[in-house]
């Protein structure tokens, strides 16, 4: 069983590769592999489904993900495309009991607005889903909404006549009846049922639905009220709580205290035109409530909470230019900044101006996001959120700025929403890898439920079950496709498995999506995580340096044109090291001082010019080495040696004296001898060598020493045949006066006698 267990994971994980890739016949083939080793897991059905739709084959896709359904006992990620699946098919009836079962679920998981979006997607496409229409039916009447509650119970009624169950059928329109006792659609009903008859069509037309998908959110809402507008979110509510409770604060406060001018109404009148517009509301007279209010401002009374509270009443009925006014004093205070943004963004979008309402509703987003992190990464948040801006209004298009504002406004709708956001925040920055995203991006995926599936994929591959890991992650990009951090981290569990060459892959193409759309540093994010893994790969190499440069990124571009350096001379392709080294040097003086690129750069090409006997090439490399540091022993040195090869010698004696003298007036004279004794055994004729350490052995009276070295140095130039030399040499030595000194004297004239 463990070796089945094995081969199954094996085999779905090649399938999910290989369907990264749009290598569909081996993900076919993968997945078909996977259920044969374990088929009752539902996972390579799921895998077989997206490959067929990805296919256009959609009946195998459907019975695919019918097969994931029935051995995951009714996991809603398979439910959601079996509906869409016979949706497409043209199987109304069973994409409407199948959407009907998804808002079960839904409604199970405590997912109340997406329930709801099911269960009006499952009777628009189904005439006998009575379940949803009791479902709607049950949550209009808990709202309020009595208008649509009554429409879902005449509906209930048709399907019950249909089925033949008149008796059931009159207790669904008596039930209309209890809510809405004068409704004439009703009481026809009524009539007809009672005279056997055929209930008529329904005489309210719905609202269309979009032709494919559930309901967003913000769509149910919408098409609750009726009037296609949302309803108020909770951050506005909660704002709201508070503007009426610092209102009865100042109402029952004993300070004499003014709050406004002083030039208006005395403290008493302001209570009492404040209490009674608190009465008012309160009893839901909103007129009224607005006309004590506006009273009590124009009578000099200023307070904050008064003009956000009276922005919210002004916004429910709708008097959109004062509700703006009020907003847009309300905004200037930080305890209503958020709500008052978030309430300007509904002004506009009633008013149908979409790109300010977007506008507003990014800011109040931006605004819930910066109360989640330091004040240090608040620079770096802003300017994500601007160009989020851009992209929505400038590049983007209408329904992708349509979908961001449901997302948004679902988002936001909860109870809890500010632990919402935290939470939020934690799992994105726990996914980030380092990088700053912004909530925005989650949401301009469609989703914040992509959050969780990605959190629960790092959960399970942290505790080793990457299989598991792989097929959250899965879950995460088929609710957002185009969402690259769920990519990436599909990505990042390739590279756990050390499955480097697929991972690879991956990361590339991430970063060839993410430089494509503009996001350099997300392109120069994945392209690193490619290096990292393969630190050959020139192409990718390449792509991140120029992405670096571009970015002003120098120091980071350099370090990876060593690298790519190094990678080329690590191939024997020693001639394109060289050329990448020269460009980086081109860059060297932009780079951090510290980073002393320059030096490194130069060293790096003298290096291989030194390897290829390229002395003269080597030679200008270290002429510039030694401008940048005079006092480095390697690079005078290694200069001195390369002159004496180009056939300068005297140039590099100059040098050498320069070094020498340097050594000595800094005390560190002891270096002297080792370093001439050293050149010496590489040179043993060159006498310009032998001579200076001899000079230093005279100056520390071991003449012993000086008339040796200049013996072993004459008898070299004897071997050599250089005589001339050799006499000069001799000539040298017997100002030592050695104890041999007629010996060296004959030796003199045998030689010019020769």
């Amino acid at each position: 069983m463990a070796q089945d267990r094995i081969r199954y994971e094996e085999a779905l994980n090649n399938g999910h590769s290989y369907s990264w890739d749009q290598r569909w016949p081996e993900a076919i083939a993968a997945f078909e592999m996977a259920a044969q080793e374990l088929p009752q897991e539902p996972a390579p059905y799921a895998g077989l489904g997206m490959v067929y739709m990805e296919l256009g084959q959609y009946q195998k896709a459907l019975d695919s993900y019918m097969k994931a359904a029935r051995y995951s006992k009714g996991d809603i990620i398979h439910l959601q495309p079996i509906a869409e699946l016979q949706e497409r098919l043209g199987l109304r009836e069973e994409a409407g009991q199948t959407y009907q079962a998804i808002g079960e679920i839904q409604l199970r998981l405590k997912k109340n607005d997406e329930a709801m979006a099911s269960w009006l997607r499952a009777t628009s496409l189904s005439s006998t889903a009575l379940l949803a229409h009791q479902r709607l039916a049950a949550a209009y009447q808990r709202q309020g909404h009595t208008l649509n509650a009554v429409q879902e119970y005449l509906a209930m009624a048709r399907i019950l006549q249909g089925q033949g169950q008149p008796g059931r059928a009159m207790e669904a329109c008596q039930t209309a009846l209890r809510l809405d006792p004068r409704n004439v659609e009703v009481l026809t009903a009524v009539e007809f049922l009672q005279h056997g008859q055929s209930l008529p069509a329904p005489m309210t037309v719905p609202a269309p639905l979009p032709t494919t998908g559930p309901l967003m959110p913000f769509e149910v809402e919408s098409r609750r009220r009726g009037n296609g507008q949302a309803g108020k979110s909770r951050p506005l509510q909660e704002a709201q709580r508070k503007a009426l409770a610092l209102l009865a604060e100042v109402v029952f406060s004993d300070s004499e205290e003014e709050i406004g001018s002083g030039n208006g109404l005395s403290k008493s009148e302001r209570d009492a035109l404040l209490s009674q517009g608190l009465d008012y509301q309160t009893r839901g007279l909103l007129d009224k409530a607005i006309g004590c209010y506006e009273q009590a401002i124009v009578g000099g009374f200023e307070h904050v909470a008064a003009h956000f509270n009276l922005g919210t009443l002004l916004l429910e009925q709708k008097r959109l230019e004062d509700a703006i006014r009020e907003f847009q004093i309300a905004i200037k205070d930080r305890t209503f900044q958020l709500a008052s943004t978030l309430a300007l963004g509904q002004v506009y979008q009633l008013r149908g101006r979409v790109e300010k309402a977007l506008e507003h509703f990014i800011t109040a987003l931006k605004l819930a996001d910066l109360g989640t992190v330091s004040r240090d990464r608040g620079g770096q948040l802003t300017e994500l959120y601007n160009n989020l801006t851009e992209a929505l209004l400038v590049k983007g298009n209408p329904q992708q700025a349509i979908s961001f504002t449901n997302s948004l406004l679902a988002f936001l709708d909860d109870d809890d929403w500010q632990e919402k956001v935290k939470k939020a925040r934690i799992r994105l920055d726990n996914l980030s890898g380092g990088q700053t995203k912004i909530l925005g991006d989650i949401l301009l995926a469609g989703s914040h439920h992509v959050l969780e599936s990605l959190h629960l994929g790092q959960e399970y591959a942290g505790r080793g079950f990457y299989s598991t890991a792989i097929e959250e992650t899965y879950r995460a990009i088929q609710l957002s496709p185009d969402y690259l951090p769920a990519h990436q981290q599909l990505a990042d569990l390739l590279a756990q498995q050390q499955r480097r060459e697929a991972a690879v892959t991956k990361y590339a193409v991430i970063g060839d999506t993410y430089r494509v759309r503009g996001d350099a540093d997300g392109a120069i994010f994945a392209y690193e995580r490619a290096a990292e893994l393969a630190p050959l790969d020139l192409k990718i190499r390449g792509r991140l340096i120029e992405l670096l440069q571009h970015q002003g990124n120098t120091d980071r571009s350099l370090e990876h044109a060593v690298a790519m350096g190094e990678t080329y001379y690590q191939l024997a392709q020693v001639d394109k090291a060289r050329q990448t080294y020269n460009e980086a040097l081109k860059l060297a003086a932009q780079g951090a001082p510290e980073k002393k690129w320059r030096t490194r750069l130069l060293r790096l090409i003298a290096d291989i010019d030194l390897q290829r006997f390229d002395w003269r090439h080597a030679l200008s490399a270290y002429q510039e080495l030694h401008k940048e540091d005079p006092t480095d022993q390697r690079t005078t040195l290694t200069l001195v040696d390369l002159y004496y090869k180009v056939g300068h010698p005297a140039l590099g004696l100059r040098e050498l004296d320069r070094f020498l003298i340097y050594l000595v007036k800094n005390g560190r004279s002891s270096r002297v001898e080792s370093i001439l004794t050293e050149m010496i055994q590489h040179r043993p004729t060159d006498a310009g060598l032998v001579e200076r350490l001899a000079g230093l052995y005279r100056q520390r009276k071991q003449l012993d020493k000086a008339i040796k070295l200049l013996d072993q140095l004459g008898e070299a130039q004897l071997n050599a045949g250089e005589t001339t030399q050799a006499v000069k040499t001799i000539e040298k030595l017997l100002t030592l006066n050695p104890p041999n000194h007629a010996d060296y004297q004959q030796l003199i004239a045998d030689l010019k006698n020769q």
